[in-house]
């Protein structure tokens, strides 16, 4: 989570102060104590997924030949 300052619209640093956690300014002399826990999620839109190859549909008018292969498979043992 990264918060600006009002005066300046810097981003704002977390330290550690003398009784807790504050956000603070690097150019200017605003301070927020942090008093509560501080949460923030969000979660994105997951987009829909697609086939990289188009599906299915894709490989009805691919080339393919009928035949034998030319040597047999070698067997090592």
């Amino acid at each position: 989570m990264l918060l600006f300052c009002p005066g300046c619209g810097n981003g704002l640093i977390v330290e550690e102060g003398q009784r807790c956690h504050r956000f603070a300014c690097n150019t200017c002399p605003y301070v927020h104590n942090v008093t509560r826990k501080v949460t923030n999620r969000k979660y994105p839109k997951l987009k829909e997924v697609d086939d990289v190859l188009g599906g299915a549909a894709a490989w009805e008018n691919v080339d393919s030949t009928a035949g034998e292969r030319p040597f047999p498979l070698l067997s090592c043992g």
